[in-house]
């Protein structure tokens, strides 16, 4: 594994390339395999991984949204250092509490593509009635763009007619989390 010394020098090495523990979280294991070696960059996805599991538990268990700061929490250490925007879906049931939660897309550094009826598609399929959006913003920036209105509104336009309600559009990003209420799509 890592000595004493060789775990201070690593650490003083990923803080130095990331600039924080978020991003250092956030990295690609090959990247931090080439800066520290595999057993640390080991160490560091296994410690991710159970932060974002110890995160995700209180986040969605019982009706999902209830406790905004809980599911907040878990998404920004989740999504707000990803290199990639992607759009991941809670998938609800009538009492609101969480069947699945899914990304259905993903894309590149500014922009991703996606069809409300890959959405609505999904939702249908698992017999959900409500929904939460979730995407980030690789910029740092969680303003919505155009784009994200457009497709908040077509997504809620969709889901008045199939029964299955967008409750809530997140935008994650390193500059923070805004909540895009549906009306504002």
């Amino acid at each position: 594994m890592v000595d004493r010394g060789d775990a201070r020098e690593a650490a003083d090495r990923l803080i130095a390339a990331f600039g924080s523990l978020a991003a250092i979280g956030a990295a690609p294991r090959r990247r931090l395999a080439a800066l520290v070696g595999e057993p640390a960059a080991a160490l560091v996805a296994a410690h991710r991984a159970a932060m974002l599991w110890a995160l995700r538990e209180p986040a969605v268990r019982g009706p999902v949204m209830a406790t905004r700061y809980e599911l907040i929490d878990y998404l920004y250490h989740r999504m707000a250092h990803d290199p990639t925007e992607s759009l991941r879906v809670f998938f609800l049931n009538r009492g609101r509490e969480l069947l699945a939660e899914e990304v259905v897309a993903r894309g590149g550094p500014d922009a991703l593509a996606v069809e409300p009826r890959q959405v609505m598609a999904r939702a249908l399929e698992l017999g959900a009635t409500g929904l939460i959006l979730v995407h980030n913003h690789p910029s740092g920036d969680p303003s919505p763009s155009l784009a994200d209105r457009r497709f908040t509104r077509a997504l809620a336009a969709a889901g008045e007619h199939l029964g299955v309600r967008l409750h809530d559009h997140l935008i994650v990003a390193r500059g923070g989390t805004r909540l895009m209420e549906v009306a504002e799509g």
